[in-house]
């Protein structure tokens, strides 16, 4: 079941019909007296009944991770050993001294050499094992920006997959076995919403936060949360505030202060008419790694026809399928490694020349995102001309900030502030590298997997700087837990200096050098 919660004040977000909470609920994280006891009685026990409910869920996944025997691989899946399968099981849930105690989401059964290609549609990993600050540096604040969970494959592009399944399963025979299941197949994905699996990784995710950062929270400084107005959003950002409040004991239960309507301008939400999606890029790459798919499909499906977009379908059916049934899709065995890797880099491309550096007006779509970041740390007013509405709260007060939002407005974040930066442009005609992705640095499954997050910290720190030892303030920023080098302001152990840091942020603090009305010209 996903878990789903919202503010006391009103019903499950499924449906918003409003921007922002209960103009009634105060917004300092109290609540009058007798309200607290009412609303704080039910929230209790909503989430121990989600609690008992996930448990319940989980605990045939736990059971069969730990079972001796090992879980049988979809046959014909690439030659993958059982030994590799087992580690990845293992490795799926480290032993995290950070995060102690924290319920894990169930894993999915799928190696992770296999879930690690799946571009934007992987499900979140984490990039390096999460280190405490250095030594003589202490974290006074934190912003959260994370992606929504797992989903089900938007409206359109489900109709497109559906129709590929459709084409492959009109075969009047199967001459290959792992095609057989298509015989009685039926496409059954839902749209758009967050399957129980995305909502599982953000309660784990919640958890995670207070475990971490637990020292920054008190009564009087719960954690602002915002999400972008998509359903799938909403819930996500809701199910990180259960799963908080669960690893508080239910002493913080922060909420969603704010909801952003995607009609509008929408620091959360990326908006560019005038710029490019990407799909020129991808279209080509397409049409150099699919055909070959598509016949060799064919052999094993005589009489049909399939196009290049019906191959990226069923390619996309792997992820879509496993995420939302927890278990290996039998789509993911029709294909090979180096089918998968083909998709990663389509990811890649898509997301580079549509946000990313690739795409003139890309960066500018993360201006008012990184804008608001900056006013944080520095404690000072939002100076932005481009997304940011000051008409909605926004505090600077608080030690804990989360914000919820698409894989889109990140990348456009990354390439606003500096990040994931590549020597040269990709190429849309073959892969970057023999060894792709291993070495390369634009991967989207790194950067931007399902509950993707970005967590920028800010540290008081005793260091060495310009030639005098004294206390300063430092900014640290990690992608899905790896720290990134900040070579843009001179980042030493992933440490800039606030000022500095704020110093590299020119281009958005010119609020996109003039880039932004170009996208509505």
């Amino acid at each position: 079941m996903p878990l789903l919660r919202t503010s006391s004040k009103g019903p499950p977000p499924t449906l918003p019909t409003a921007t922002t909470p209960d103009a009634a609920q105060p917004l300092n994280g109290t609540r009058p007296r007798r309200a607290w006891l009412t609303n704080g009685c039910i929230r209790i026990t909503v989430t121990l009944l989600i609690l008992a409910a996930y448990f319940a869920w989980a605990r045939p996944w736990q059971a069969h991770r730990d079972a001796p025997t090992e879980p049988e691989l979809p046959q014909g899946l690439w030659d993958l050993a059982r030994a590799e399968y087992k580690h990845v099981q293992v490795q799926a849930h480290p032993e995290d001294v950070d995060a102690e105690g924290v319920l894990r989401a169930p894993p999915l059964g799928v190696p992770r050499s296999l879930t690690t290609k799946w571009a934007q549609y992987s499900p979140w990993h984490a990039m390096d094992k999460y280190r405490g600050p250095p030594a003589g540096c202490n974290i006074t604040q934190v912003n959260i920006l994370q992606r929504h969970g797992a989903r089900y494959p938007n409206a359109e592009d489900g109709e497109s997959y559906a129709t590929g399944v459709e084409h492959l399963s009109s075969a009047e025979k199967f001459r290959d076995k792992r095609l057989k299941f298509l015989k009685e197949y039926e496409y059954q994905l839902g749209a758009d919403d967050l399957v129980p699996f995305g909502a599982a990784q953000t309660f784990e995710a919640g958890q995670v936060a207070f475990k971490r950062y637990a020292h920054l929270v008190n009564n009087t400084r719960i954690p602002f949360v915002r999400a972008a107005g998509a359903p799938r959003v909403i819930s996500t950002a809701t199910n990180w505030t259960v799963g908080f409040a669960a690893a508080s004991h239910q002493r913080y239960q922060p909420y969603l202060n704010v909801i952003i309507s995607e009609e509008y301008n929408n620091t959360l939400n990326n908006d560019c008419p005038n710029a490019g999606n990407g799909t020129r890029e991808t279209g080509i790459w397409l049409s150099q790694f699919a055909p070959s798919i598509a016949k060799r499909l064919l052999e094993g499906a005589p009489g049909v026809e399939l196009t290049n977009t019906d191959v990226f379908g069923l390619l996309a059916m792997c992820p879509f399928e496993s995420v939302a049934l927890e278990t290996m899709s039998p789509f993911c065995s029709m294909f090979t490694q180096d089918d998968f890797r083909a998709f990663e880099y389509y990811g890649d491309l898509e997301k580079y020349y549509r946000t990313g550096y690739g795409e003139k007006l890309g960066p500018i779509q993360g201006v008012g995102y990184v804008n608001e970041l900056l006013a944080r740390l520095t404690g000072t007013p939002v100076q932005d001309r481009t997304t940011h509405n000051a008409s909605l709260e926004f505090p600077l007060d608080r030690a804990l900030y989360a914000d919820f939002t698409h894989e889109n407005l990140m990348v456009a974040v990354y390439a606003a502030m500096g990040l994931f930066k590549t020597s040269t442009p990709l190429d849309p005609r073959q892969l970057p590298a023999p060894d792709y992705p291993h070495s390369w640095t634009w991967v989207a499954s790194r950067m931007v997997p399902f509950s993707a997050r970005m967590v920028t910290e800010r540290l008081t720190c005793v260091r060495e700087s310009r030639g005098r030892v004294g206390e300063g303030a430092y900014v640290r920023v990690l992608v899905n837990d790896e720290v990134q080098p900040l070579e843009f302001c001179g980042g030493k152990e992933g440490l800039c200096e606030l000022e500095r840091f704020v110093e590299s942020q020119e281009y958005a603090r010119r609020s996109g050098s003039g880039d932004f009305g170009q996208c509505y010209d």
